[in-house]
């Protein structure tokens, strides 16, 4: 029986997304200290394929993401050549590192995945996700590229500002601003900075 297109296709996504889970889960038992050539590569290649296999490798790359940041060491690498990727921000007290880059999920509704690293009070690395993963039903802005982070300080502790920008269908952006502070384990968003709000947002038409 000869193959159609369709499932040539499917046969390519299956092999390229059991190479990429069985490939990426030996380089991570192998290599003590952090590397960051082997998920560049992952996300180059996801940046130079077609949609339709873009988006079936796109929840792959985005768990081998995760599971480097899970690594401490990955706190401390410069990351340079994921960031012709993944856009990466530090605070200037580089204690908050975030990640974010769009899931390439296909038509004009563009899902930004967003990720923040940071140290605890008593010096562990965290990471929490940022983006909510309710955008298409709930309408909150939370799918953002995070492209500046600032820190706050007062006189007790530190508070960060994260800028973000997103677009969603019908030729809409909007801009982002939410403030964070680490407590215990976790970073919390602040809900009472912008007059009880959690954001504040900013949205116009999109010129393409």
């Amino acid at each position: 029986k000869q193959l159609n297109i369709e499932e040539i296709s499917m046969i390519k996504t299956i092999l390229i997304t059991v190479l990429l889970f069985v490939f990426s889960s030996i380089v991570h038992a192998q290599n003590h200290a952090f590397d960051d050539t082997f998920i560049s590569e992952n996300f180059k290649l996801l940046n130079s394929v077609d949609t339709e296999l873009a988006i079936c490798m796109s929840p792959i790359i985005e768990s081998r993401l995760v599971l480097d940041l899970k690594d401490s060491t990955s706190f401390y690498s410069p990351m340079k050549k994921l960031s012709k990727y993944v856009t990466i921000k530090t605070s200037e007290d580089s204690i908050v590192k975030t990640y974010s880059w769009d899931r390439i999920n296909g038509g004009s509704w563009h899902d930004m995945a967003s990720y923040v690293q940071f140290k605890t009070n008593s010096g562990l690395i965290k990471y929490q996700r940022l983006d909510s993963g309710n955008e298409y039903m709930t309408g909150e802005p939370t799918s953002v590229i995070i492209y500046d982070v600032f820190q706050i300080k007062t006189k007790n502790e530190s508070f960060y500002l994260l800028l973000g920008w997103g677009t969603y269908g019908g030729g809409k952006q909007h801009a982002l601003a939410r403030v964070y502070k680490i407590k215990d384990d976790r970073i919390e968003l602040c809900d009472s900075i912008f007059q009880g709000e959690k954001s504040i947002g900013v949205y116009a038409n999109r010129v393409d």
